[in-house]
């Protein structure tokens, strides 16, 4: 309201200014300037006092569902090797002592999940099973069944990684903030969503909440079990899924379980089903001969225990379509020792085949060095529960502008010796410009902007990627989001340059004598507001990427940092621009001629300074893509130059997964087999 009044008086006192004689021509345009500089104030002040609309629960409940059937989708088929034929594994119920959901039937299969979970009263179900059983699987099958016939009301169910979770963080905190992570949702309409039980958790990986060996009394599995059974909805315990190893949920049923569920308990793949499954799936079945036959004659053998999941059936179709006989299978005693040899070959196996498929080759030996380095830091992630910055480092969860933990605080170190640098070259370059008397002022505060800048830099430890979106001024919400940080830069655009043109018109004893006020006036307006509109509308504009990504701006992890990048060019050019048109302009009014000569001291001196000012966007505005080139620099030797790409790479290869702006292993006993190899390699004896 005081913002309105200022603008309402200073603006009839323009207008009555303008009506007289008593200004000249110059002073009239100066008095312009500022009138048209007060119209966005007045105009973000009343927007202000406009309530903000409430959030539309069923429009984003239905554009959520159709982000997460999508997503699943595509998990889905990566899941299943490419097929879209999963082995129908049975799974069985699994009483408990006492509150067990109603309904719960005796038995079921994976074509029967969707009608299994309906029936029961509360909607709770547990899935357990063996590593590699197939509770992903199950689970995912029950999502898609489940949004397949959704109804407007419905709950959507969401899958979520249990191993990111802080149980400090309370579970509607944490539910919030992963929907703002994964799918990208404002935090306001993610909360609604919460609130008002649209969402139905799907929490997968129980088992992997704790490290192996840890504290009996620092269970963070037991916490999250303890807040899981305190989520209601109304006077009901909420609905959710839940999946978890066997032996770890049973050693956690003497303390802590999931209230008012069904526990059911995925079977293994029998000799027959495996038999089928291999028969319908590989390119030679002669060739499997050997192994079906093996399979229908000692179905209790070790390569019947070995294939007896859907997770190591899948490896060893890939990887013996690779290469090699899979008879060799038949030469080994143990399922432990079948086990080992399938999981050493997969990575090289799963290579050849992305390249035979016409794809970028990679050396077999730098991908699984590589991948190893990862899977060791998120399981000593795991193993050390260590917290950055108020944030648990993720067991599970590769996003590449967060990978800076991975080098032990050298990258930190690095990102503000970057920004030093880049604000040391902008002040010398700004040191070397001609000031006018006036633009000395002007220098010292951008010097001091710029300083400013290095030390906030430095201090941010999670730098958030941002974009720009012009498409928000298409909305009103958007607009209004614009309006404030326009008029604020303008604004102080405005009262820099009446300033400056005081001091210009000071007494003759004030070292800045004799200047003429309106040519003053007139000169510092031709950069400030240009300055100004361009530092406004980033502002304004601006986009966190990580909550609120416009539809087509960041389709996969990979595009978080490159749309950072681009939005730091962007502002860089934007500014850059708006300099030399503001030189241009004052070349038109000083030196009497719009040459490109006077304006900008020729095409190159153009050329050099756009080039400049684009690199200075680039490394000032996007502070996460720098904070990931500062992580690849750190890492020489250990990851690849271009570790955006080589993961994408690996997800075409089947060996990573896509979980919203996150890269996933695989299969964790994959992840946990990689980071086993360097923890025997740092324990094994000497050989002399």
């Amino acid at each position: 309201m005081v913002a309105a009044v200022v603008c309402v008086t200073g603006g009839v006192w323009a207008l009555v200014k303008l009506g007289t004689a008593e200004l000249s021509t110059s002073e009239q345009v100066g008095v312009l300037g500022l009138l048209l500089g007060l119209v966005p104030i007045g105009a973000g002040a009343v927007r202000l006092l406009k309530p903000v609309g409430e959030v539309d629960v069923e429009g984003a409940a239905a554009s959520l569902a159709g982000a997460v059937e999508a997503s699943e989708l595509a998990q889905r088929l990566q899941l299943l090797g490419g097929d879209d034929h999963p082995i129908d594994v049975g799974f069985s119920f699994r009483s408990a002592p006492s509150r067990v959901a109603e309904h719960a039937g005796a038995a079921g299969s994976l074509s029967e999940i969707t009608d299994y979970y309906r029936q029961l009263r509360p909607r709770r179900l547990v899935i357990t099973g063996a590593p590699g059983a197939g509770k992903t699987v199950l689970a995912l099958e029950l999502m898609l069944g489940l949004l397949e016939g959704r109804g407007p009301h419905d709950p959507v169910p969401v899958r979520l990684a249990l191993a990111s979770w802080d149980t400090t963080v309370t579970l509607e905190e944490w539910l919030t903030g992963e929907l703002v992570d994964i799918y990208r949702l404002s935090r306001g309409t993610a909360r609604a969503l919460v609130e008002q039980r649209r969402v139905l958790p799907v929490l997968d990986g129980l088992d992997e909440m704790d490290a192996v060996g840890a504290p009996r009394g620092s269970s963070r599995a037991a916490a999250a079990l303890a807040a899981l059974n305190a989520y209601q909805a109304g006077r009901s315990k909420a609905p959710m899924v839940l999946t978890c190893r066997t032996a770890q949920y049973e050693a956690l049923a003497g303390r802590a379980r999931l209230l008012d569920s069904a526990r059911v308990e995925v079977e293994t793949v029998t000799p027959r089903q495996a038999h089928a499954f291999l028969a319908t799936r590989v390119w030679d079945p002669q060739l499997w001969g050997p192994v079906l036959d093996t399979l229908d004659r000692d179905p209790n053998g070790a390569v019947a225990q070995t294939l007896s999941t859907p997770w190591v059936l899948t490896l060893a179709i890939i990887v013996y379509e690779a290469d090699g006989d899979p008879a060799g299978l038949l030469d080994l005693a143990e399922p432990h020792d079948i086990r080992q040899y399938l999981l050493d070959r997969f990575v090289p196996a799963a290579t050849d085949l992305h390249v035979r498929a016409g794809n970028t080759a990679y050396e077999p030996g730098d991908v699984e060095r590589w991948l190893t380095v990862l899977a060791d830091y998120l399981n000593d992630n795991a193993r050390t529960g260590r917290t950055v910055g108020g944030q648990r480092l993720s067991a599970a969860d590769l996003v590449l502008h967060r990978l800076w933990p991975i080098t032990a605080g050298r990258v930190r170190t690095l990102d503000t010796v970057m920004c030093a640098a880049t604000g040391l070259v902008l002040l010398v370059w700004l040191g070397a410009a001609t000031f006018e008397t006036t633009e000395i002022v002007a220098g010292t505060v951008l010097a001091l902007l710029v300083g400013s800048w290095i030390v906030v830099a430095s201090r941010i430890t999670w730098p958030t990627p941002k974009g720009i979106d012009l498409r928000r001024l298409r909305t009103r919400a958007g607009r209004r989001a614009t309006t404030v940080p326009l008029a604020v830069a303008l604004s102080v655009a405005l009262v820099c340059s009446l300033a400056l043109a005081l001091l210009a018109a000071y007494p003759a004893d004030y070292p800045l004598p004799g200047y003429p006020l309106m040519d003053a006036l007139a000169n510092v307006l031709t950069v400030a507001l240009p300055m100004g509109l361009i530092g406004g509308l980033a502002f304004g504009l601006r986009t966190n990427l990580e909550t609120s990504a416009p539809r087509g701006a960041v389709d996969g992890p990979r595009d978080l940092v490159r749309a950072d990048a681009r939005a730091g060019l962007t502002v860089g050019l934007g500014a850059g621009l708006a300099a030399e048109l503001a030189q241009l302009a004052q070349a038109g009014l000083t030196d009497g001629g719009l040459s490109l000569q006077n304006a900008f001291g020729g095409i190159d001196v153009l050329v050099v300074t756009l080039a400049f000012v684009c690199l200075a966007g680039l490394l000032i505005w996007a502070g996460a893509w720098r904070r990931y080139v500062a992580t690849l620099l750190c890492t020489r030797g250990r990851l690849p130059w271009q570790l955006g790409r080589f993961l994408d790479w690996a997800y075409g290869a089947g060996l990573v997964r896509v979980s919203g702006t996150a890269y996933q292993f695989r299969h964790r006993e994959l992840q946990d087999h990689l980071a086993g190899r360097v923890r025997t390699s740092r324990h094994a004896p000497a050989v002399t």
